[in-house]
């Protein structure tokens, strides 16, 4: 008679598409309910809860997230990515966006639109309806961007 290994007794198991069991015990934020882009998150928005699966990604029950603004929906308990969640848009995409341009103690001023949204110090791609151009400018404020200048 042949007796059969550990790890033989193992595979029908696994390919019965048992779940497996979570890897550590890192709690990480879910979504209470269905989050849409747009909205700020609030406390009783996220439930801490040991994912199903870990991802590097998903965003530690430890940090705050509370006034982040949602970057793409996130359905109800289910965890909440990095990448789903930022800062606050200051320019939003279709935006009319000023566009300062500062250089050597002279300043011009024009107006865009945002062909992209972004926080305060990220870069975004502005479309100048003067030259039919596409600049890639710093948000400074909301709704106003600058380019040739320090951030």
């Amino acid at each position: 008679m042949r007796t059969l290994s550990a790890f033989s007794m193992l595979v029908p198991l696994l390919a019965c598409g048992l779940p497996a069991a979570p890897l550590s015990a890192r709690e990480v934020w879910h979504a209470a309910a269905t989050l849409e882009p747009g909205d700020r998150l609030r406390p009783q928005d996220v439930t801490s809860a040991v994912p199903r699966y870990d991802r590097p990604f998903y965003v530690d029950s430890t940090d705050s997230v509370d006034g982040l603004e949602v970057r793409r929906r996130i359905r109800a308990d289910a965890p909440i990515s990095s990448r789903d969640i930022g800062p606050p848009l200051a320019v939003r995409p279709s935006q009319a966006v000023r566009v300062i341009w500062k250089s050597a103690g002279a300043t011009l001023e024009m107006e865009g639109r945002a062909m992209e949204g972004g926080a305060l110090g990220e870069e975004i791609r502005v479309h100048n309806p003067a030259s039919s151009r596409t600049i890639r400018a710093r948000v400074v404020a909301e709704g106003t961007a600058e380019i040739g200048g320090t951030p």
